[in-house]
Order: C-alpha cells, then structure tokens, then sequence
C-alpha cells in the first residue's frame, strides 16, 4: 500500500532577493497577520512592501542566506528513509510543501493520486492558530473543492509530543556542550522561541502554554549544567501585547547576573531560519560575551528524524483505533 507523507514549514525564501520577499511577506499578511492584526486592506501593500524592504535590507546588510529549504529537503529524505525502515510493508513517499511559498499545500495535494492516503506534518514545536491550525484550514479549504472522500484520506497530524522533544533538545545541548568542553557554573543557558501576542483580538490558540512546557522540561534536565537558566521570546512589535520577557530584556538580565558566558539555544524551531539563526545573531552581539555559543536547531539530527517517523506511525488514524481497541 502506498503512502504520502507531507512536511510543511512557513517556506521563508533562501534567499534575500527583493521579490521574493514581498511574495512571501504579502501571502503571510493574507493568510496569517490578519488573523491576529486588523490591518485595512488598503494599508496591506505598504505593509508587505515595508517587511519585503526591511528584510531585504538586513539580510543584505548581515551577509544572510535562509537555510530551512535545504533542511527541510534534508529532513524529508531522513523522515523517508526512517519510515521505508520501520514500516516497511508500506510504500512511503515524503514530499515537502510550504504555507507561504510555492509549491502550496493546496498544490502538492492536487498533484497527489486521488485513492492514496495522505499525512501532513506541521514541522512546528507546538499546536496553535499560528502552526498546524493554519494547514488544517488549508486542508478543509481544499477538500471543499476536492470532495468529501478525497478529503477523508488526508489528515494533519499533531505536533510531537513535548517530552519527547524536551528531551531530544536536552541531548543536543549536552552534546554540544561536551563536544566544546564548556559548560558549569560561570555559563548560562538562553532558551529562545518564537513569540505570540497575549491578548489577541479574538479566541485562538497561541501555543505559549506549550510552548512554556517544552521550556520548562528543557530546563529541568539541563539546570545542573550551567550556572542559571534563562529564556525570551523573539517578539514582533506590532498588533499588541507580545509574550515578555522579550528577548532583548532577556539578554540584559543574563548580563546583569554577571554572566560573561552563554550558550544560546534557540528550542522553539525545529530547523534554523531567519528567527532562529539572523535574530539571534544581532541580539546576542549587543553584549560583550567573553564566551559565546550559539547552537543550530535540531536540524536533522538523527535522534528527531528517527523521533518523527515514530511519531507518524503512532499517529495515523488507523493505528489510533487500534490503540483503543486495545490491539
């Protein structure tokens, strides 16, 4: 039996290229910022126009190429191979799509045999209007139009479970730490995560309560490595009140404890990008770190590639009704 496999990410452009830039930006206002900001729809060219600019400008500016296509492609292959590998009575097929970016969700399942089952894989940390609600909306748009038993056969599936990704995270960091040889009681810890306003304009599922969680377990296993553990938000600054302490603040109080060494970790992605690798960058110089170090996401670190294929085996809906069953 056949089976489609989909990993979706944002699609941030790998490159700085103006064009590319608004692009990406104008469908993130359409379908993502105004879900959170009410922005007249007159004010939506200029607004696209100012993030194309700005993020053209800095990435210009800091030398920057995206990294996340390669890795999501690398993670694809590695998910495929995990999944050929434990399952192997099924024939599995991974494909990558993007929210923001062509090839579309909406694209990569027209393209896909109509009799075929279809997982989706959000490759975000945690369930929230921002993440897998945004594909499951894409999904019910496009079974709209595709038909109701075309659409049974497709299924998005939750993000993995936060123990399991605390402690992926937890050996990563201390792998890291032993491969440097740094680490003790004169280092400190930063855990860094995307953001989320506090008071939306109206009910949704921000993620900050998960994430929380995932930063908490994190903490609770790696606390005796380093001297103090600290975390922040990469915040935007616009649409209202953003989770705090901001990462910015975070940094002054690391500096304020009289730590001249940090490790920076960015937990809340599962592959580096923009947020994870420029913010980070330009935040941590503002300080005069004796010692830093700062860290790539998991990546495709084989321990979350092997963790991911799991997590699409258990998830499928077929083997959750075997679970109940109790078979």
């Amino acid at each position: 039996m056949r089976r489609h496999l989909v990993l979706i990410t944002y699609g941030e452009p790998p490159s700085p290229a103006f064009t590319n830039q608004l692009r990406y930006s104008w469908r993130i206002l359409l379908g993502l910022t105004r879900l959170v900001a009410p922005i007249p729809a007159t004010l939506l060219p200029l607004v696209a126009l100012s993030r194309a600019r700005a993020r053209n400008r800095l990435w210009k500016d800091e030398h920057y190429m995206s990294p996340l296509e390669p890795i999501t492609s690398r993670q694809a292959h590695g998910i495929g191979d995990a999944l050929r590998r434990d399952d192997p009575a099924r024939e599995w097929h991974v494909h990558v799509a993007y929210e923001f970016r062509d090839p579309l969700l909406t694209d990569v399942l027209d393209r896909l045999p109509v009799d075929e089952p279809v997982d989706i894989l959000p490759m975000y940390v945690a369930e929230s209007a921002f993440t897998h609600e945004i594909s499951r909306d894409s999904v019910n748009g496009w079974a709209q139009r595709a038909g109701e038993e075309r659409g049974s056969q497709v299924h998005v599936l939750p993000p993995l479970d936060a123990e399991v990704l605390a402690e992926l995270s937890a050996r990563h960091v201390a792998r890291a730490l032993d491969a440097r040889r740094v680490g003790g009681r004169d280092w400190a810890l930063v855990l860094a995560a995307h953001g989320t306003l506090l008071d939306p304009p109206r009910p949704m599922e921000t993620g900050r309560a998960a994430t929380e969680r995932l930063c908490a377990a994190i903490e609770h296993r790696l606390a005796g490595r380093f001297g103090g553990v600290f975390s922040g938000w990469l915040n935007h600054t616009r649409g209202g009140r953003w989770t705090e302490p901001p990462m910015q603040e975070t940094l002054k109080r690391v500096a304020a404890a009289k730590f001249e060494r940090v490790l920076y970790f960015p937990y809340g992605f599962l592959a580096d990008n923009a947020e994870s690798e420029l913010e980070g960058r330009v935040l941590l110089r503002a300080h005069p770190w004796r010692s830093m170090v700062h860290l790539p996401c998991l990546n495709v670190e084989p321990e979350l590639v092997s963790a991911l294929a799991r997590h699409v085996l258990a998830a499928r809906p077929e083997q959750q009704a075997r679970a109940a069953a109790g078979t």
